[in-house]
């Protein structure tokens, strides 16, 4: 068992062919460490508001009773990693559910609902590289709960 809870990680649209090597890296190691699936939801609507509107319905069965939910969006708390690993850890006993949203973000309603709002950075990132570098990120939290070298203080 890893010191992580079990985590779900969502996100909408399925990666472009040079980005999979990339994520699949940090699933495998995820997978092998805690109890981890990547779910991808298809992006659907016509117009912004039509696809924040319908994540928000496809997303509600990942984020049921005891789930604590984390949104990666650029309005959220930038934490440090060794912060953002007591975030995902103090989760427990519940199990995460860790979102990208859409190309579009996710309604202010289903925001509003999170558990918490995390930023990776004051710049606006393509989707494809906030998903890589929420992964990482989650990667990394475990192996500093795990006191792994692969972070360097």
């Amino acid at each position: 068992m890893g010191h992580l809870p079990d985590i779900s990680f969502v996100s909408f649209g399925k990666p472009k062919a040079v980005w999979k090597p990339i994520l699949e890296i940090y699933e495998k190691r995820l997978s092998k460490a805690i109890g981890f699936k990547h779910v991808i939801l298809r992006e659907k609507g016509d117009g912004p508001d039509d696809v924040k509107a319908n994540a928000s319905k496809l997303l509600e069965p990942h984020c049921g009773a005891g789930v604590f939910v984390v949104v990666f969006d650029e309005r959220g708390k930038s934490f440090t990693s060794p912060s953002f690993a007591k975030l995902l850890q103090n989760a427990r006993p519940k199990k995460v559910t860790a979102i990208i949203g859409t190309s579009y973000g996710l309604a202010d309603g289903f925001l509003a609902r999170a558990d918490r709002l995390v930023n990776l950075g004051s710049m606006t990132l393509p989707h494809e590289m906030a998903r890589a570098a929420a992964l990482e990120q989650i990667y990394r939290a475990e192996t500093l709960l795990a006191g792994h070298p692969y972070h360097h203080s």
